[in-house]
């Protein structure tokens, strides 16, 4: 509300309170009112009220899920930068965020998207961010560990995944899935400490899961003395989110 006040008046009669706003207006000719689009308070404040501010029209708005460890929860970041940065920039973005989270000022960090509880891509750093997708894909920003800065020429970074089994026996994957390094020859018994670890779950608990090598949906049961590494071989003809370690137990 915008009312002119009578000069003449006292601020008791024109029903003046506290935090009412006076305005003043210099004085302008008649010819003149024409050359201002607003002339008068009335109208500019009229405007200001109804303008609509157009921040980003170049800008980009993506959801992370940064994950720090399996003891913390995952905290989401919008991250709004310009629709031609990079997601080297948008890790950059998420590092000055979370900086305090990692294990060491320098720590890398890679983006991630999942679907259904499944690793389908790790971003190149030089990818246009314009076309990523975080409507129907979670990104999931993480620091890369330090054994695989140092990965040997015979190691493989396979994807892991948690299933569980529905009534027709189907396999039905859930919970957070993560990439580890194997050795050439590891067996299933190395790579379950390392897991057990890495998971921070109860030795009573993890006595109870079982492990297999899942392609398409299939699962085989996996030995203690059974080099995991065999199993990955070259078939990704449907992708490498399709062959994984499976890690069978009951859901949390």
């Amino acid at each position: 509300m915008c009312e002119r006040l009578d000069m003449e008046k006292s601020f008791r009669d024109s029903e003046m309170e506290d935090g009412d706003i006076i305005c003043f207006q210099k004085p302008s000719r008649a010819q003149d009112m024409d050359k201002y689009r607003y002339p008068d308070v009335p109208l500019f404040l009229g405007y200001v009220k109804k303008r609509q501010v157009i921040k980003i029209q170049c800008l980009k708005t993506l959801k992370i899920t940064f994950h720090h460890s399996t003891k913390e929860e995952p905290v989401i970041h919008n991250i709004k930068l310009p629709k031609q940065s990079t997601v080297g920039d948008v890790l950059n973005e998420v590092k000055t965020k979370v900086g305090l989270s990692l294990s060491h000022p320098d720590a890398e960090l890679r983006l991630l998207e999942i679907f259904y509880h499944k690793i389908y891509k790790i971003f190149p750093v030089t990818q246009k961010i314009e076309n990523i997708n975080d409507q129907y894909w979670t990104l999931r920003a993480e620091e890369i560990p330090k054994e695989e800065k140092n990965l040997g020429a015979r190691d493989r970074l396979i994807h892991v995944y948690h299933f569980t089994k529905d009534n027709q026996m189907q396999v039905q994957n859930f919970g957070e899935p993560f990439l580890l390094i194997i050795g050439e020859n590891e067996t299933l018994a190395s790579v379950k400490i390392r897991i057990e670890r890495k998971l921070d779950v109860h030795d009573d608990e993890f006595s109870k899961w079982k492990f297999a090598f899942v392609f398409m949906g299939r699962p085989e049961y996996l030995q203690d003395s059974d080099a995991v590494s065999t199993r990955f071989q070259r078939r990704d003809i449907y992708g490498i989110w399709e062959q994984y370690l499976g890690l069978e137990h009951s859901t949390p």
